[in-house]
């Protein structure tokens, strides 16, 4: 891949469900108390993204042939692609890509996959030499 078309990017890969804990304002975890043992009051339980890798790659917003028939996108205004040499980035559907905003990170220290700017939404790796993923550009 040309070089000088390259562009710095970031990816986060998804990671391991963590659960989320209750916390009182001054960010504490929040017990209750069962049978005389304090138990953390959970809030729920997220897909955590592990800490963002920074890459250059190509990204395009015109889509090749090969994603459009592989996917079946009729409508490309909100997709864009990069192409990479075989094997170069180890991302998949799923995972996020920032490109121009800045990492985000919530209450509880994770990464914010909100913050990104795409979305993976599929891979082609079928290809010899070059792999291409298809991303979707986030709404925020």
């Amino acid at each position: 891949m040309l070089d000088i078309n390259k562009q710095d990017m970031k990816y986060s890969r998804q990671g391991e469900k963590v659960t989320i804990y209750n916390r009182d304002k001054n960010g504490n975890i929040i017990y209750d108390e069962v049978a005389g043992e304090k138990i953390p009051s959970i809030k729920g339980t997220i897909t955590e993204f592990l800490e963002p890798v920074l890459f250059s790659a190509n990204i395009s917003n015109k889509l090749s042939e090969v994603l459009v028939k592989e996917f079946g996108i009729d409508d490309s205004s909100s997709y864009c692609q990069i192409v990479t040499d075989k094997g170069y980035l180890p991302i998949k559907a799923g995972d996020v890509i920032w490109k121009k905003s800045e990492v985000g990170h919530d209450d509880d220290g994770l990464v914010d996959s909100k913050t990104a700017d795409y979305v993976v939404k599929g891979v082609a790796d079928e290809g010899l030499t070059a792999d291409l993923f298809l991303l979707q550009k986030t709404v925020k």
